[in-house]
């Protein structure tokens, strides 16, 4: 089963692995896949029929997921024609069925059932996946899952659905015909993972005895953040409603912008720009224009007016994606496509009204899921803190002349741990201090004492890409220069920024295409040649589709810790192993991530894996230690 989770993750099309529905293969199920129950001991059985038109073997029927196992079991299993079932043997707590060998008699169908079985006394939201293995791909797959709740936490579930309900209609498949922005450049992972992760049609998915647990344990770990995470994304897209437009467009061959990253865009190939001003409330001042100016990278537009447009009777009205291309503080621009420009006659210098629906790049999100469900083995994110950790100190490591003067005795002891041999195995290293304190400096400095010990290698990754960039230009680019080579670092990029927008020093580690126009992905083979690779968050999903073997990086450091939720950090650590050396750095008094869902944010899903690790450790914990001597603020100030 491991075999098939992991193909299955690493797969572009998902759906080609396992899905919920197979060619010539007839589900039925009674009763429905989600229940729900109010009593803490309960006991549920699932029946599924399959009628495969031609008949065809079934192989093997399991349990997918090690979470809750113990609550699940397949309790029978027959097979026969749609009048005759004869029953198969099915050992006691059966947690994988291993079949083919039924004799089907040139039926032109069979049929099999299957039993499936619960059991709890205690309240808890529990959830498997029932795989249907007939020797072919994709492999068919039944979801269930059981809700065991109070009464009144159920109804107070309701009441949360209910505010959640969405208040301006969603332009969809369903009542539009969408088309699609081309050349579309999101890559074959990206599209695997918005497919992968789509919210649930039904609410009673979501809203579920694991989002009212009091806290995140081991167990809920994985359901409650991504339950939460779909919820946070409906409150989203319920705030982004509000600001469905009708506006003027006025349609461009190019434009100019100024700043730093100013210059001049020309739009090519039948394409063209869409410019429109916004409104005095869309702004980062009000929750859905953040949501807009930070959360939203395309549009729906449909012309307006309609009666210009030649529409058969009954048929779903136009709407076009055209995806965001510049934000300023008074206007929008839009890349329109050349199909859309053909169709509706767009010419540049010319204004026409249209309807315009925002549209989320669910991306984000998405890769957050993803980031969860990598996780094999979350013992990392539950340090046990029952046995006080040493970390060995001797006058030679104190005084080690090649330590940096400028360390303050709280840096020195952060270097410290953060050198201790990975013979002992430490729960991650908490570095904290407010801004000024040299949490930076202090990091760059372990690097080069790690790079001194055999066979280490180094992940360092930031929340933004100034910081990644600083870690290249004040530390790792001078100590290469000055005779160290093994630091040479492999620093990534996501491939649609600007290659002019960054600093020519950080060019030289970069992987950018011969055109220099663009960067590059790293392979395998680039990461073999470094012994330092520097990301964001965002860009460490690259690393985790390298084939790279967990404890690859014998030291992950994880620097502006705090400025991100822990969905988003845990990515990295889908690399990690117990003995990995995990480093957080952070001010765990900086404002945590804005989350738009108010049930999801008391429920701390805007809580940073610092944060809660801090409050997790002692205060006295050798692995949390406070930088406190300030270097960058005004002495009045710090009084």
């Amino acid at each position: 089963m491991e075999t098939l989770i992991e193909k299955w993750m690493n797969s572009l099309s998902p759906e080609k692995v396992l899905s919920e529905c197979v060619e010539g293969v007839k589900v039925e199920h009674n009763p429905d896949l989600t229940v729900t129950v109010n009593t803490k001991k309960s006991h549920q059985t699932w029946t599924f029929a399959l009628t495969c038109k031609p008949a065809r073997m079934l192989y093997r029927v399991a349990l997918l997921y090690d979470a809750h196992r113990p609550h699940f079991s397949i309790i029978a299993i027959s097979a026969g024609d749609s009048t005759t079932q004869v029953s198969q043997e099915v050992p006691e707590n059966c947690q994988e069925w291993i079949g083919g060998n039924m004799a089907q008699n040139g039926l032109d169908h069979y049929v099999y059932k299957v039993g499936i079985a619960f059991n709890t006394e205690i309240f808890g939201t529990f959830r498997q996946t029932i795989v249907f293995d007939f020797g072919l791909e994709p492999v068919l797959m039944q979801r269930v899952m059981i809700d065991a709740a109070s009464t009144e936490d159920l109804e107070y579930l309701m009441h949360a659905k209910q505010q959640l309900v969405t208040t301006a209609k969603r332009w969809d498949s369903s009542s539009k015909t969408i088309v699609e922005f081309e050349p579309n450049e999101t890559t074959d992972l990206e599209k695997s993972l918005l497919i992968r992760y789509q919210i649930p049609l039904s609410a009673d998915q979501l809203f579920t005895q694991s989002v009212l647990d009091k806290s995140l344990t081991k167990t809920n770990y994985q359901s409650r953040l991504h339950d939460l995470l779909y919820i946070e994304e409906i409150a989203q897209y319920k705030e982004v409603s509000k600001f469905n437009l009708k506006v003027q467009l006025q349609i461009l061959a190019s434009f100019m912008l100024t700043g730093v990253s100013g210059g001049a865009k020309y739009a090519q190939n039948g394409q063209l720009f869409g410019r429109f001003k916004l409104t005095e409330t869309l702004s980062e001042d009000t929750l859905a224009g953040r949501l807009v100016m930070t959360k939203v990278n395309a549009v729906y537009l449909l012309p307006v007016p309609k009666e210009n447009l030649v529409q058969t009777q009954g048929t779903k009205e136009k709407v076009y994606e055209a995806t965001i291309e510049e934000k300023t503080k008074e206007y929008i621009f839009l890349r329109i496509s050349r199909e859309c420009c053909e169709e509706l006659n767009l010419r540049p210098d010319c204004d026409t009204q249209v309807e315009l629906q925002f549209q989320l790049n669910r991306l984000p999100l998405c890769e957050m899921h993803y980031a969860l469900d990598r996780i094999k083995d979350n013992g990392v994110l539950f340090p046990d803190i029952t046995m006080t950790p040493t970390i060995p100190w001797s006058p030679n490591r104190q005084w080690d002349e090649q330590l940096d003067p400028r360390l303050n005795a709280k840096q020195k002891e952060a270097v410290l741990a953060i050198t201790t041999p990975l013979s002992i195995q430490l729960p991650p290293v908490l570095i904290i201090g407010p801004y000024g304190t040299g949490k930076t400096f202090t990091l760059a400095q372990a690097v080069k004492h790690i790079l001194q010990q055999q066979e280490t290698r180094i992940l360092i990754c930031t929340h933004s890409n100034s910081a990644a960039d600083l870690y290249i230009k004040d530390y790792l680019h001078p100590y290469v220069e000055a005779g160290n080579p093994q630091a040479r670092p492999l620093r990534v990029y996501f491939r649609n920024r600007w290659v002019k927008t960054v600093h020519p020093v950080v060019h030289q580690y970069c992987l950018i295409s011969s055109a220099h126009s663009t960067f590059q992905m790293p392979q395998k083979e680039d990461v073999l040649k470094h012994r330092v690779v520097v990301v964001t968050l965002n860009t460490s999903q690259y690393l985790c589709q390298l084939d790279l073997e967990p404890g690859f990086f014998t030291h992950i450091l994880l620097d502006e810790a705090a400025q991100a939720m822990e969905c988003e950090t845990i990515m990295p650590l889908a690399l990690a192993t117990k003995s990995t050396r995990i480093v957080l750095a952070g001010d765990h008094m900086q404002l945590s991530p804005f989350v738009y869902s108010e049930f999801a944010r008391e429920r701390n899903l805007h809580v940073s894996l610092l944060d809660r690790l801090y409050e997790h450790y002692p205060a006295e914990f050798p692995c949390r230690i406070l930088l406190c001597e300030n270097y960058r603020s005004h002495e009045a100030i710090i009084k």
